[in-house]
């Protein structure tokens, strides 16, 4: 008697450890988004209101500043730099506020003795923030055209910039709320951080008037390629320089992530 045997492989071809991680990590990210939602669902209107009311007030109360900030370039200067500066608060602030609130619950413990992925953790909570957040980004960039009459460009480029920011500064967010034990001093610490923000990055500055130590720290921040990008997407200028800033915000995000993957000991 013959005995058949099957002819398919044992190995399934289409699958490998990366296929397969990437699966889960699209999972993880899936069910901690839709986790996240579910605790906002009830404050959402209050994020919405802060975030509308913060990029609103600099767009209103910085272009009265002086009589030489009514030109074009100081507008998309402005906008932008709102724009950006409520991301940057966004992935900063909230993210390491919301971390550091869970470590005083005992929930980040809960959440580390998971089998999730901590990227997937932190874009989770960021997602769902953004998800509410988000228009209130726009905002300025829509007021600043109506108000001042200004010929903005709006492209996908620029919705797609703002949450590729925010995901930059998350990582940041996410080491501050969980190594600092107290929510006063990781208060204390991001305010200081979004103040040298605003200062030092060419976010509201031109670049090259600022002094040259501050030219130099300038380039290791995030938020410094993203205004750059979305001056450049705002005004319909989608050149090399803009490509350039992009790549830089996306390897900045990515080495972020991997940092935070490989060294945080989030169980601590």
């Amino acid at each position: 008697m013959e005995i058949a045997h099957s002819s398919q492989p044992l190995d399934n071809p289409a699958s490998s450890p990366r296929i397969d991680g990437l699966r889960k990590f699209a999972v993880d990210l899936k069910y901690l988004w839709l986790e996240q939602m579910l605790e906002i669902r009830t404050i959402w209107y209050w994020y919405f209101m802060f975030s509308l009311f913060l990029p609103l007030a600099m767009v209103f109360g910085f272009t009265r500043i002086g009589s030489g900030l009514t030109d074009t370039n100081s507008l998309i200067y402005i906008i932008s730099g709102a724009a950006i500066f409520s991301v940057a608060n966004d992935g900063l602030y909230t993210m390491a506020i919301r971390i550091g609130s869970m470590k005083k619950e005992g929930m980040l413990l809960y959440y580390a003795s998971l089998p999730i992925s901590k990227v997937a953790f932190v874009a989770a909570i960021m997602l769902s923030r953004l998800t509410v957040t988000l228009p209130g980004m726009i905002a300025p960039m829509l007021f600043g055209s109506l108000v001042y009459k200004m010929d903005l460009n709006f492209s996908v480029w620029v919705v797609l910039l703002l949450p590729l920011t925010a995901l930059a500064l998350s990582a940041i967010g996410m080491a501050l709320g969980s190594l600092i034990n107290s929510l006063e001093m990781i208060q204390i610490i991001v305010n200081l951080l979004l103040f040298v923000l605003i200062m030092a990055a060419p976010i509201f500055i031109p670049w090259q008037t600022l002094p040259a130590p501050l030219q130099w720290l300038a380039f290791i921040l995030p938020p410094s390629y993203a205004a750059d990008a979305l001056r450049h997407a705002l005004s319909g200028t989608i050149d090399a320089a803009f490509y350039l800033d992009l790549v830089i915000l996306v390897l900045m995000t990515l080495v972020s992530f991997v940092v935070l993957n490989r060294w945080l000991n989030w169980r601590i």
